[in-house]
């Protein structure tokens, strides 16, 4: 009787720090490995009681991985370093801070293990519930960045303030008021030395392009969006904006001040994009350090607005 017993709760909490491991795609739950074999190998030896003991660390082990795993700090991970460089894989780069903020592989286009997270986010951030309200969410993001002249913002290190418009169509400029962290990141990331005063970030609003990027993540994530019409909307967003800036570090400059201008500066996300934004700034690993921006783009004819597969 004990032994069925060991047996059914050794094979149950194996199974769940298999799913476990497997989801949170990191290395350490697969540390665990002996405390699996340890128990196959107490109940083939009928030592039921003692098998009890392996699997109730295990059990607790996989607990906690599903606790501190989604606390893990922002990091730069790739499901593929070596793949060959491809439109898929530039657009991904872009929005790559998004991705490095959870500690998730940057690279991956599809990932299911976000679903849940992808569906939070999108509807608290965009009111996106279905495919319907995500297709129309990404249709009004493009013509916005569409419409109008471009919004340039002003960061004065100075006085410690970055001013500008949102977006091209707002009538009244923003102005934040940064930390001493953040004048220190924006002039590492501009280039501005101590004795610059200001300096003017242009086009600003076309690092929102990142954004587009990530609606078409996550619709992938949820099967909202067919493989055709995310590979249509990422070919689409990533030739328009390689034409819009010159390199990555243009980006950088307009992802940092977007960010802060657009972006309410609360909890825990906001921290943690902007600590991944550091990231892809400056760690020689990053993508915006290793890819060259001006690869050769798979493009689709520009009609200035949205891919057809995604007007139906």
């Amino acid at each position: 009787m004990l032994t069925a017993v060991a047996a059914i709760a050794g094979a149950l909490t194996t199974s769940a720090w298999i799913l476990v491991s497997w989801g949170s795609q990191r290395r350490q739950p697969w540390l665990m490995a002996p405390l699996a074999l340890a128990i196959v190998l107490l109940v083939v030896l009928d030592r039921p009681g003692w098998a009890l003991a392996p699997a109730l660390l295990l059990a607790a082990g996989s607990f906690t991985e599903l606790v501190v795993g989604s606390r893990e700090p922002p990091g730069l991970h790739t499901a593929d370093p070596e793949a060959a460089l491809s439109t898929e894989r530039w657009a991904a780069a872009v929005a790559a801070p998004f991705r490095t903020a959870l500690a998730e592989p940057w690279d991956t286009v599809e990932r299911p293990q976000l679903r849940r997270r992808y569906r939070r986010t999108l509807e608290r951030e965009w009111g996106v519930v279905d495919r319907a309200s995500l297709l129309a969410a990404i249709e009004r993001l493009w013509e916005e960045l569409h419409s109008g002249d471009d919004a340039d913002l002003r960061i004065d290190f100075a006085a410690g303030t970055l001013r500008g418009r949102p977006r091209p169509g707002t009538p009244r400029e923003r102005v934040v008021r940064l930390s001493a962290e953040q004048v220190a990141r924006l002039r590492a990331v501009t280039g501005a030395d101590e004795g610059t005063a200001t300096v003017v970030v242009a086009a600003h609003q076309w690092w929102r392009s990142a954004q587009i990027i990530r609606l078409a993540c996550g619709g992938a994530a949820l099967e909202w969006l067919s493989r055709v019409e995310v590979q249509s909307l990422l070919r689409r967003t990533a030739a328009d904006l390689q034409r819009r800036y010159t390199g990555w570090q243009q980006l950088a400059e307009a992802f940092h001040g977007g960010y802060l201008l657009t972006c309410p500066q609360r909890g825990p996300g906001w921290e943690r994009t902007w600590t991944a934004l550091g990231l892809l700034a400056f760690d020689p690993a990053s993508p915006w350090q290793r890819l060259p921006w001006d690869m050769p783009l798979e493009r689709v004819p520009y009609e200035g607005g949205l891919p057809s597969a995604l007007q139906s």
